[in-house]
């Protein structure tokens, strides 16, 4: 068993050692190519002869951040009812080959993604050509979509850490779009009608104002015609304006109840987005603080202080801002009041003092290894070029943050933390258990 076990790490050190060399010989697995169909469809494609799959995905700049006051929900059932396409079972298409859909609603983005063997991809291109097209909503689609909704939300069955980390997001961001972040999803206005889901459909969700990938095991040639194929003839239509920019309010104080038997202390602070040149550095900022047991605030509230029984750090990053997040897991004696101080101390003390230059590169190893392991599959490649066209407005940005990571120093970790840790963008968040009367 001891063999065993050294035969799995010195074949896991190996692999690490392979993905780190090809990252350094530039032979990124995110390399692509960029074409623009003449109706305005962008097409981003990533080739892999050694891959067992292909992966096709539509990705739109639509999600709740371009909403008007009236409109909540509107993204969420806009995207749900063009994913399912009028189908009781619109992915029957997918499974009779072996394939897999998926669908992401977030506030910047909205996704359709299709998994398919190689020699499927046309059956992929159709499936999300279909839902890029005009198709009128009816009153009963909309309202068995509203039920769905309504069972997703009592359901509720995100972990607990997850809904805390949405809690933050709303004290972080107050009067902004990303305060909904994470959220239950919504049932949507009252007012919504089938005219305003099909307006925004005809408009925000059509092949004109999308990029498409595909990574994975396709020749190149042969994919971009099939694209026009599929989507050449597809109209061209003009996108509403991107909504102004509202500035949230000040970062708040927030208390509420949690099923978790241990009270939660969760500390977050608002950061800029995921094409500012920082993004980096942030990421390696939360590594640092708290992406291991052995980093910065496990060592200070488990082992120095005795005051938390588990620690953890993120950063979660948007097209317009981003969320530094930390938190501690509180033993049951300790002062709610020192466990605050003492995290505060513990994560503002970087703005002071630059990260030992070991520790930095320990989690520095961390973020690089989870970012490559995070690249194998051609879904995951998808997913990290989209959203690197719709978050950071490249999909080439994908490719560039493994050459950031890389790149940024202990001394950029302070000069970062100093510019994101002020106080008006700081949130306080306490999770308390429900059979208890409050902190202590």
């Amino acid at each position: 068993m001891m063999l065993a076990r050294h035969t799995r790490l010195a074949t896991t050190l190996c692999v690490l050692a392979g993905l780190f060399v090809a990252v350094s010989a530039h032979a990124s697995p995110l390399s692509t190519t960029r074409s623009t169909l003449p109706n305005g469809m962008r097409v981003v494609l990533a080739p892999d002869p050694s891959a067992t799959a292909v992966d096709a995905a539509l990705w739109f700049p639509a999600g709740s951040r371009n909403e008007k006051a009236t409109q909540s929900g509107l993204a969420l059932l806009a995207a749900r009812l063009t994913f399912r396409n009028g189908a009781g079972l619109p992915l029957a298409p997918l499974t009779a080959v072996g394939g897999e859909g998926n669908i992401v609603a977030t506030p910047d983005y909205t996704s359709f993604g299709a998994t398919v063997p190689p020699q499927s991809l046309d059956v992929a291109l159709a499936f999300l050509a279909a839902r890029s097209l005009p198709r009128a909503t009816t009153a009963a689609e909309l309202a068995a979509e509203r039920a769905a909704l309504k069972l997703d939300g009592e359901r509720n069955d995100r972990p607990p850490v997850a809904r805390a980390i949405a809690r933050l997001w709303s004290a972080a961001w107050p009067g902004h779009a990303y305060a909904n972040t994470g959220a239950t999803p919504s049932q949507g206005a009252a007012a919504i009608t089938p005219a305003d889901l099909d307006a925004w459909r005809r408009t925000r969700l059509s092949a004109s104002n999308a990029t498409l990938t595909i990574t994975g095991a396709f020749d190149a040639d042969s994919a971009l015609a099939a694209v026009r194929r599929r989507f050449g003839a597809q109209a061209r239509t003009t996108a509403p304006a991107a909504p102004t920019a509202v500035a949230p309010r000040a970062a708040q104080r927030a208390r509420a109840r949690t099923e978790l038997p241990v009270r939660l202390c969760l500390v977050g602070w608002r950061a800029p987005g995921a094409g500012d040149a920082d993004a980096a550095a942030l990421e390696l900022l939360a590594a640092w603080l708290g992406g291991q047991p052995q980093a910065r605030l496990g060592r200070v509230l488990m082992n120095d202080w005795k005051l938390a029984v588990a620690t953890q750090a993120g950063f979660v990053a948007q097209r317009e801002g981003s969320l530094l997040w930390t938190m501690a897991a509180v033993t049951p004696e300790a002062d709610s009041g020192a466990v605050e101080t003492t995290l505060l101390d513990a994560v503002t003390g970087v703005t002071r003092q630059a990260p030992d230059a070991m520790e930095f590169e320990r989690a520095r190893r961390q973020v690089e290894t989870s970012a490559l392991f995070a690249l194998q599959t051609a879904r995951q490649r998808s997913q990290a070029l989209g959203e690197a066209e719709m978050l950071a407005g490249d999909a080439a940005a994908a490719e560039r943050r493994l050459e950031a990571l890389h790149r940024v120093t202990p001394a950029d970790v302070q000069r970062v933390a100093a510019r994101v840790m002020t106080d008006a963008g700081r949130a306080t968040l306490w999770l308390l258990p429900e059979n208890t009367g409050g902190a202590r």
